[in-house]
């Protein structure tokens, strides 16, 4: 299995998988192509960063945001209270996951509210963003 995390862009791992002698991609396309189907889905990203927070802060309050139809569309995938603030992790694949207009406004949302919002992939983002904000 590719170490999808050893990538810093798109690029990078594109290049890769049109160079790589055990995977059948020649084109961008196929590369492309190639990253759907092999990443893990964004539940997986969800589950690790969960996880991850809990071990790093103990004491921190986290949840997976439901969605559901009674509940408000936007909010990140990864909620947490830390130290009194809420923080929100919006959780995307890799090198192919955007944002909805609708997350987009919902994170200026919680900043304007003094909150925190983040799109991130990986726990080590996560654990970057706290450091700046001085919490580990």
């Amino acid at each position: 299995m590719i170490n999808f995390e050893q990538f810093k862009t798109k690029e990078e791992i594109i290049k890769y998988l049109k160079e790589a002698k055990d995977i059948p991609c020649k084109t961008d396309v196929q590369a492309e192509k190639y990253l759907r189907e092999h990443l893990p889905k964004e539940s997986y990203y969800q589950d690790k960063i969960i996880k991850h927070i809990r071990k790093l802060i103990p004491s921190a309050f986290v949840w997976k945001a439901a969605a559901g139809p009674y509940s408000r569309r936007g909010i990140p995938d990864i909620c947490a209270v830390i130290n009194g603030k809420y923080y929100g992790f919006e959780i995307k694949r890799p090198f192919i996951g955007v944002l909805s207009k609708i997350q987009e406004q919902t994170i200026k949302q919680i900043h304007n509210a003094g909150g925190k919002a983040y799109v991130v992939s990986y726990p080590t983002e996560v654990t970057k963003i706290l450091s700046q904000e001085d919490i580990i």
